[in-house]
């Protein structure tokens, strides 16, 4: 097990946002392991896989893969981000909410 997983999904964020990309930020936060981030690592492999999901794995339209980045990418990489940084659980749960919020509004 890696204590490395949230930063490589995170380093994975500026690919885009396509089925396959996804599906390996899920994996990369399956992969964290440090105590400190496991709960937000399950939450962000949650989270990138039902999105993965909701695309599927055919085609998709180039616009609306932009809408999907523009709609997800800043927050994602906030969560990321204070996770990575081991930010009071509070400051990571907010953002996690939002990232939640933002999925279930879809």
């Amino acid at each position: 097990m890696s204590h490395e997983g949230l930063k490589q999904a995170r380093e994975l964020t500026g690919n885009g946002f396509y089925y396959d990309n996804l599906v390996n930020m899920a994996q990369h936060c399956r992969q964290e392991s440090h105590p400190d981030r496991i709960l937000g690592a399950y939450i962000l492999n949650r989270f990138c896989r039902q999105l993965a999901d909701e695309l599927g794995d055919g085609p998709v339209v180039m616009s609306e893969l932009r809408k999907l980045e523009a709609r997800y990418r800043t927050t994602l990489n906030l969560a990321l981000e204070k996770a990575i940084a081991g930010a009071p659980q509070k400051e990571q749960d907010e953002k996690f909410i939002e990232l939640i919020q933002l999925l279930w509004a879809f």
